[in-house]
């Protein structure tokens, strides 16, 4: 079945995530950590999150609504580097209390929600983007980025606007990029407030 046979195709599953479903993980998120915050939150999961976070940051700077797709940066290594920040942070703050089952848990819960979530996106670009982008989806991966980026020839028969291949702070902060870092603090600071607390009653 190919992916566009699969976003037409109705499914409950399909409606489930579609909506609030994102609401609703987060607050399932944050009850999962409150009960999983044994411990004051760890330098390794600490530096996933914030790796997170600064990806989030630096795909904040080159995504515009244009005519072409976005390719410099993080775009030139994976389609939907957003996601992939959102997901290292995710289990960053996990992995930071040393939580190896909620880890588990939000890899499996991520790549089933966002699976379906990406194809819907990637059949509405499809359709905006035309040509371009049906050679983007051939030439960068989807979510696991690729340890080299596509050609400069590749991106160019992609996006011909070289002047978009760059990054721009100001279309970051336009993008309120620093969401990502203030998310990132609540995140880690939360854990370590959840683990305060928890250890004042011990």
């Amino acid at each position: 079945m190919s992916d566009q046979e699969e976003i037409t195709k109705p499914s409950w599953f399909r409606a489930i995530i579609r909506g609030k479903t994102r609401i609703v993980l987060a607050w399932l998120f944050a009850t999962a950590l409150i009960i999983s915050a044994k411990q004051y939150p760890k330098w390794h999961g600490i530096l996933v999150c914030f790796t997170g976070a600064s990806l989030r940051f630096w795909a904040s700077g080159y995504l515009r609504k244009d005519a072409y797709p976005a390719v410099g940066g993080p775009y030139s290594f994976v389609r939907n580097p957003l996601y992939l920040g959102t997901y290292l942070m995710a289990i960053g703050t996990a992995l930071s209390i040393e939580s190896w089952l909620l880890t588990l848990v939000l890899s499996v819960i991520f790549a089933t929600v966002y699976h379906y979530i990406i194809l819907d996106e990637e059949t509405k670009l499809r359709a905006v983007f035309s040509n371009s982008y049906d050679i983007y989806l051939a030439s960068v991966p989807r979510l696991i980025p690729t340890l080299a980026p596509a050609g400069r020839e590749t991106l160019l028969k992609i996006n011909p606007n070289v002047s978009m291949h760059g990054f721009s702070l100001e279309l970051a902060l336009k993008n309120r990029a620093y969401e990502a870092y203030a998310s990132f603090a609540g995140l880690i600071g939360f854990v370590a407030l959840v683990a305060y607390i928890r250890n004042l009653w011990l």
